[in-house]
């Protein structure tokens, strides 16, 4: 149940044009009942933008587990290129904690990062995003009207791995994403909304004969520009 609550939390990582800063809360569902809020939010303390994602568990064995997790990511925006400079996992479920990180030296183009206690390293890849950045990168990538090769580098634990997107469907202004997976058994769609500035309204994972999980928008929020 875990593992494909953080698939859920993933996805609904957000756009805005111009990567406008936000603040956005949702519910959680396991077969149609609530057992968790998530947050995403986005700030700007130039030169880096930070995205915060933070899930926690409140009904059912999410709530007994004492379910927390947050992602963290610093980075900059060149012409809607993403540079990660930093990148933080926590997550607690009962007594087991776990944590990774990883830093970007720009001098020495190198990654330092640690997972499990252990640390890793290696050679700065060309292009890549970390693990809670990709879906704002998909999400900005749809909105400005790209449709084909959804397909990105994602830097996690010290390896790059791909992470494959296609659009299936669109009706009015809500637009159906997919997300590929190796198991045609795992299923996990998105549906964004591009009068809201391209925001999952509603996201869906399935695999095998476990109950589906499911997020719902409760409240989103823009700041003001200056």
């Amino acid at each position: 149940m875990i593992k494909k609550i953080l698939i859920l939390f993933t996805l609904i990582t957000l756009n805005v044009s111009a990567l406008d800063l936000f603040k956005a809360d949702y519910k959680v569902f396991k077969d149609g009942k609530e057992i968790g809020t998530s947050s995403i939010e986005l700030t700007k303390d130039d030169p880096f933008y930070k995205i915060i994602d933070k899930t926690n568990g409140t009904h059912g064995m999410a709530s007994l587990l004492g379910f927390k997790r947050s992602e963290e990511t610093l980075f900059t925006d060149s012409n809607n290129e993403f540079h990660p400079d930093f990148y933080k996992m926590k997550q607690k479920v009962a007594f087991n904690k776990r944590q990774s990180d990883y830093q970007v030296d720009n001098e020495t183009q190198m990654i330092y990062g640690k997972h499990k206690g252990d640390d890793w390293q290696i050679k700065s890849p060309t292009h890549f995003l970390t693990p809670n950045l990709v879906s704002l990168k998909l999400f900005q990538d749809i909105c400005s009207g790209k449709s084909d090769n959804l397909n990105y580098k994602v830097l996690k634990r010290g390896e790059v791995v791909d992470y494959k997107f296609k659009i299936t469907s669109k009706k009015d202004n809500i637009i159906e994403v997919d997300k590929i997976h190796s198991k045609p058994s795992r299923v996990t769609k998105t549906w964004l909304d591009e009068s809201q500035h391209c925001l999952p309204v509603r996201t869906y994972h399935k695999e095998d004969d476990d109950d589906a999980l499911e997020t719902k928008l409760k409240s989103m929020v823009f700041q003001t520009k200056q």
